[in-house]
């Protein structure tokens, strides 16, 4: 565990592998779990924990450089006197604001304070052909909101291909197979603790790249 770091995250599906051990045997995981993120170097007591434990430490060890860089970019900001502020636009607006429908208008693709930003920028029509192809379902169009989180996830240093790395990890994954994945919606892949979850999965490179 990193310095003053307090606490770590279990992921819930880790339920379907602690169903198939004993009371016993969870229990000595759960011990093991403890003692590895207290830095006590422990031994697996056994070939079962030892093999159950292992995809468990390696999400942990992502999930620990992930802090670690989060961690670094508050430092700079921090020797920088704090985070970078954003700069405010003024637009005239000529007319009233139009709802969302399903023309996805490109320049819709980012807010007037994101384009001050030097972040990359998702073109999320590439995205939404990207998503569709990858679970097969025919969403037509990005709310808002989904756009706003997305870009929020940029802005916190995930990348374009962190998020298709998650879409196409879970497009692999049993679980979201035999769901047919219900849970893999456009929302979903915004959240930062999916991406966390999925986007490091070595296996789920791809060469999708969405560019503004």
């Amino acid at each position: 565990m990193a310095k003053n770091k307090k606490s770590f995250v279990l992921y819930c599906d880790l339920i379907h592998t602690i169903e198939k051990l004993s009371n016993e045997q969870s229990g000595e995981l759960f011990k093991h779990i403890l003692r590895y993120v207290n830095d006590k170097n422990p031994e697996p007591p056994d070939m079962i924990i030892d093999v159950v434990f292992e995809p468990i430490k390696q999400q942990l060890k992502r999930d620990l450089k992930i802090y670690e860089n989060r961690a670094e970019r508050s430092r700079q900001n921090g020797l920088k006197g704090g985070r970078p502020k954003t700069q405010k636009t003024h637009r005239v607006i000529s007319e009233p604001k139009k709802p969302d429908n399903d023309n996805v208008n490109d320049n819709d693709n980012v807010n007037d304070n994101d384009k001050n930003n030097n972040i990359d920028k998702i073109n999320f029509v590439e995205l939404l052909n990207f998503f569709n192809k990858t679970f097969n379902k025919k969403c037509r169009v990005f709310s808002n909101e989904a756009k706003r989180k997305y870009n929020a996830r940029l802005k916190e240093g995930y990348t374009k291909d962190n998020i298709a790395n998650a879409m196409r990890s879970c497009s692999l994954s049993k679980w979201h197979k035999e769901s047919n994945y219900k849970d893999c919606t456009l929302e979903f892949f915004s959240r930062a603790n999916i991406l966390d979850k999925y986007a490091f999965n070595s296996e789920s490179k791809n060469n999708y790249i969405a560019t503004k």
